[in-house]
């Protein structure tokens, strides 16, 4: 019989489906509108709190006590604003070390979360929060091995440290080692599992929280090789993976947990793919193909949930544009790409599909964004080791620790 777990994630998708969701063209309207309702209040609400005090100070009249003024008012943290964009700096709480440079961010959902320093010599703790990065603690569980760090979040706030031992934790509090069963064939995608992508194979296999590799999945995407695959579903429980048809990029999704597969091939660039990756919102999804170093190729465009695509820039021969990490997309209905470093800004946005892009301006620099679990990390914030974290790409927290 299913056990709770399973149970609890059919009650749910089923109660999900219940509810109707308004189209993505409706929550677009929605979200300029209230940008635009914002940027109206807010000088609207300066004038007026510049009249209240003029009123309040009542500098004709004297009654009562003379007031007090703070000499040294709280500090709080800076905000940086570009575009709709908006990075809420350091508390003036002291910053948490890493004992390293940030290697790798990990969210579970909004609040619970994973940062890791590079193993260069040794692996340091992980520092861990509870509060959306605001304030770290030492995690008391360290990578082992010499390779980069691989830390996994699972549905339900569950984690999976992989290296020459693995290790999970419920939920990141107690952890205990893993001992992976036999490898077997995997018929489906089960509730609460992860897929990853192995090289050179490019074989997708099915992971657990608790028990580590399970095995390939039996039903494999129509691909020459995967190259990529989703850190988790979409909210319609989709799973999607990017890699090569011959030598042409291609996207392959799954919508029946992982029993079949359906597979798009893209229009092919000058230059040879290395890797396609895929961004998604509502029915709006994005693919794009990079090369070896890891920048953009090609940007393919999809508003019917995948079924087409598309092709919205093909770089010229040896012109690869230099976006660097995952695109989102925004809810507002533009895209945000990276450029690391870049000039006039490191933030670019496209208002037709990627087919553009224009700079942000009066935002820090970065040098990429990934894709996680629960959200989006943007590294290399300040030219530095410093990261933040966006469950929407719109909104962010500059985390207290490096």
């Amino acid at each position: 019989m299913p056990d709770l777990e399973t149970k609890l994630a059919r009650s749910r998708s089923a109660l999900l489906d219940e509810i109707e969701q308004p189209p993505l063209a409706v929550v677009r309207r929605r979200a300029t509108r209230i940008r635009r309702r914002r940027s109206v209040a807010a000088g609207a609400t300066a004038l007026a709190v510049l009249g209240v005090i003029g009123l309040a100070a009542r500098p004709w009249h004297q009654d009562g006590p003379p007031t007090v003024t703070a000499t040294d008012p709280p500090a709080i943290a800076p905000v940086y604003r570009g575009g709709g964009i908006e990075i809420i700096g350091l508390s003036p709480t002291a910053v948490y070390d890493l004992d390293g440079q940030i290697a790798e961010v990990e969210f579970a959902d909004r609040d619970n979360g994973f940062a890791a320093a590079g193993c260069a010599p040794r692996c340091p703790e992980l520092a861990r929060t509870t509060d959306g990065g605001l304030s770290w603690h030492e995690a008391d569980v360290r990578p082992t091995g010499g390779g980069p760090v691989d830390l996994l979040a699972f549905p339900g706030g569950h984690w999976l440290l992989d290296g020459d031992l693995d290790r999970s934790s419920p939920d990141g509090s107690a952890w205990r080692v893993v001992n992976p069963p036999l490898a077997e064939p995997q018929a489906e995608i089960g509730p609460g599992m992860l897929l990853r992508v192995e090289q050179p194979g490019g074989q997708v296999v099915v992971w657990s929280w608790d028990r580590g590799r399970l095995g390939d999945l039996t039903t494999q995407p129509q691909l020459s090789t995967a190259r990529w695959v989703a850190p988790a579903p979409t909210a319609d429980g989709a799973w999607w993976v990017g890699g090569l048809v011959g030598t042409n990029p291609a996207v392959s999704v799954s919508r029946d947990s992982g029993r079949s597969w359906t597979t798009v091939t893209l229009a092919d660039p000058p230059d040879p793919t290395d890797s396609v990756t895929v961004s998604t919102l509502g029915t709006e999804v994005y693919a794009v193909a990079r090369d070896e170093a890891g920048q953009v190729l090609g940007i393919y465009h999809s508003a019917d949930g995948g079924k087409t695509f598309t092709t919205t820039f093909l770089a010229g021969k040896g012109a690869a544009a230099p976006y660097t990490g995952d695109l989102v997309p925004l809810l507002d209905g533009r895209l945000l790409a990276l450029r690391g470093n870049g000039a006039p800004s490191s933030w670019w946005v496209s208002e037709d599909d990627g087919r553009s892009f224009d700079p942000i301006p009066d935002l820090p620099a970065a040098s990429s964004i990934r894709r996680t679990y629960a959200g989006y990390v943007v590294y290399g914030l300040f030219s530095g080791s410093w990261a933040a974290f966006s469950p929407n790409g719109t909104n962010w927290q500059k985390l207290q620790v490096n």
